[in-house]
């Protein structure tokens, strides 16, 4: 199955993209796009420990199942003080 995974800020800046296609087995979860991302861009600051993920536009665990077409967003850290 074939989802996208877009990228904002500093994750484009380290892709130089901001989007990409994966194909992955059906009933792949979150977690496997993680891994596979991370594989393709190892300086991408993202872990499966502190990434937040959206999957059409709606938060979701890394133990969720990804579905054909879905869009992957890894939600930027956002740091304050």
């Amino acid at each position: 199955m074939r989802i996208s995974v877009s990228f904002l800020g500093l994750q484009r800046a380290v892709t130089g993209t901001d989007q990409i296609n994966l194909t992955l087995a059906h009933g792949a979860r979150v977690s496997e796009a993680v891994r596979r991302v991370k594989a393709s861009y190892p300086d991408l600051p993202i872990s499966e420990e502190s990434v937040m993920v959206a999957v059409n536009e709606k938060l979701t665990r890394l133990d969720g199942v990804l579905e054909t077409g879905d869009s992957v967003l890894f939600l930027p850290f956002i740091g304050g003080g």
